[in-house]
This record gives structure tokens, sequence and C-alpha cells, in this order.
């Protein structure tokens, strides 16, 4: 996996055109070993004056010339050439096992920066060329970039290549139907993990979004199962909606409940009753006593209050059949089915919720 600095950012660019003319730039370069055989780290420095900048990344060994791994096993002074489309980077310096450091001078492809040109890029700086040169940015990807990006800029065809969008993502993603988007579009889904695969999803499930869209659902997690899941169960929401359900908890698994025990709130009282914590167990369990078809408020007034479908069960075992309202007031009140039991027992019958919370507020044990 390859990873560049965000010192690349246009921050460190505009920091450089404030140095004094004509100063020179301190160039270094630095490698140590990577993960992997074939491969090193490789990592440039520039300074002048104020001004720090740096990008690095795993880059493979046939990227170089006169650096080998029987090189790399030597100590000493060393000279090799990284090399790419845009130009060379000319390093000297020193290697010790395997890592090394040293200083760097630079010559840029002429043919490469008018062929940008030809393709209508602004002709890069200096800090441009050298981010091209340690990124993926060769003639085919600019190529590319320039068919499905039409007004991308030379800044923004490097950080399409930093934030890891390749040409086959920007294939897949208007083969999924997202085209005429700009360079900002791609980078944003990239960096916030909307793969082509979820675009493709979306548009299976008939939703029509729009990038940013996209970008909020993944930022909160919603799946391609999740949106699958709620067009199944007979949602049919906009992604801002659907977005605040995963918010609050409403996830797949809670749908699929919903589903088992034949229920299905509305999307917004989904939402209320994930706040307020009421399971599909606990609506089950007040269908089954005899509480079906209640409203969102009925429900969520029940569970705030501490209204247990046992409780519901006892009360209907003793002949009472009380509305949500009267429940809530007698558990309010402290009152138990084993309360209502003793009234029974005692003669106490055929009371209504009201004088039976009377009872119990002043004392009738």
């Amino acid at each position: 996996m390859k990873y560049i600095s965000a010192a690349i950012g246009l921050g460190a660019i505009l920091v450089a055109a404030l140095a004094a003319p004509g100063e020179q730039w301190n160039q270094e370069w630095k490698l140590k070993p990577s993960r992997t055989t074939d491969r090193v780290h490789f990592r440039i420095e520039r300074s002048k004056w104020r001004n720090n900048w740096s990008t690095s990344r795993d880059v493979p060994l046939s990227r170089f010339r006169g650096l080998s791994p029987e090189t790399l096993a030597r100590n000493g002074r060393v000279r090799f050439e990284y090399v790419h489309d845009a130009g060379r980077l000319i390093c000297e310096g020193s290697l010790w096992s395997g890592s090394g450091s040293g200083s760097f001078t630079f010559t840029i492809d002429s043919g490469f920066v008018a062929e940008l040109k030809h393709l209508g890029y602004e002709e890069p700086d200096g800090d441009q060329i050298i981010s091209i040169l340690m990124t993926d940015v060769d003639l085919p990807f600019a190529h590319g970039v320039r068919k499905r990006v039409p007004d991308a800029t030379t800044r923004q065809l490097i950080e399409l290549s930093i934030h890891g969008v390749t040409l086959d993502y920007l294939r897949e993603a208007e083969e999924a139907g997202y085209r005429n988007l700009g360079a900002k579009d791609f980078v944003e889904m990239r960096i916030h993990g909307v793969s082509t695969a979820f675009l493709r999803d979306l548009k299976a499930s008939g939703y029509d979004l729009a990038p940013r869209e996209a970008v909020e659902l993944r930022i909160h997690g919603v799946t391609s199962e999740f949106v699958r899941d709620l067009k199944q169960a007979g949602y049919d929401l906009p992604a801002k909606q659907i977005t605040e359900l995963r918010i609050h908890g409403v996830n797949s698994a809670y749908l699929q409940e919903l589903r088992r025990y034949g229920l299905q709130p509305e999307a917004r009282g989904l939402v209320e009753l994930r706040i307020h914590g009421v399971s599909p167990e606990f609506l089950k369990e007040l269908k089954d006593a005899g509480y079906s078809g209640l409203s969102n408020k009925e429900i969520t007034e029940l569970r705030i209050h501490g209204v247990q479908p046992d409780f519901i069960r006892d009360a209907k075992s003793l002949g009472y059949s009380f509305t949500t309202k009267e429940l809530v007031e007698l558990r309010i009140h402290g009152v138990s089915g084993s309360y209502l039991k003793k009234l029974r027992d005692t003669g106490f019958k055929n009371l209504t919720a009201s004088q039976i919370a009377k009872l119990k507020i002043h004392g009738i044990d």
C-alpha cells in the first residue's frame, strides 16, 4: 500500500511562493526498507526559507536505475536515479544496512510537460513536478482523467492520484451511472470509502443519489445491505432520512426482526422507537398481549414509563383491559401485577385504573 505524505497539500505550494526570490532549495532523499523485498520506502524533502515540503511512498525497485537488492546490501556511497514519465530524480548519498540518505536534483521530461499542456493541463511548477514524479500520474493516467473529468486542473490531477482515484475507479463509477462528475466529487468519494461496488448497489436498489449524498451515507456507516434491506422492507427514503436511521442505530438486523414479527412502523417512527430503546421483542410481546396497531407515541410512552409486557399479561389474566394511557398511569404510581392480584384476592374487584392508582397512592396494600 502506498503512502503519500499530507505535506503535498496546496498550503505547501502557497508558502513556497513566499520564499525569498532566487534562494536555492535544499533537496534531500531518504530511503529505508519496505515490508516487501521488491520495494523500498522512498522519501523526498525540499526546504527553503520557512517552507518545508515532503512526500513519501513505497516504490518498486524497478522504478530505479542503479539501485538493486545487491546495492542495498552494501554500505557506502551511492548514485542512482528514480525514473518516471515526467522526468528523473538524480540521487547521491550513502547507504547503510538497507537504508540511506543524500541529496538530489531533478530533470524534467519536456515531452511529458508538452503532452500535459496539449491535453489542456497547466504547466506544473517545481513542487507539482516532484509530486507527479512520486505518484502514479503518468501520461495514460493524464489522458484517462481528461476523458472522464474534462475540467481537471494539474493540481486536481495530482490530488486524484494521491487519494487513490484510479482510471478503473473513474470507469467503474461511470458504468454505475455516475457521469459528468468533477475531480472534487471523485476525491471526496474515495476519501470516505465510497467504492464503485457501493455506487452500483445504490443504482441497483433504485437510488439515484448525488455524490455528496453517497459520501454522507458512507460517513455514517450505511452499507449496501442496509440500503437494500430498507427497500425490501418497504421503505423508499431519501438519503438524508436513511442517514438519520443509521445514526440512531436502525440497522438491517433491526429491520429484519420487525419484519419477522409483521411490524412496519413509519420511518420517522423507527427513529423514535430506537431512541427510546424499543426492541422488536418488546413490540412482539405487546402484540401478543393484545396491543397491536399502537401508535409510535403510545409505544414509546409505555417504554419510557417502564410498562413491561409481563405487567400487561398479568392485568389481562386478572380480567383487566387497560388502555395504554391507563397502563402508564398505573406504572407511574408503582402498581405491579402482584398488587393487582392482591387487590383481587382481598375483594377489590371491577376497579378502574384511576381507582387502583388512588388506592396505591394512599398506601392501601
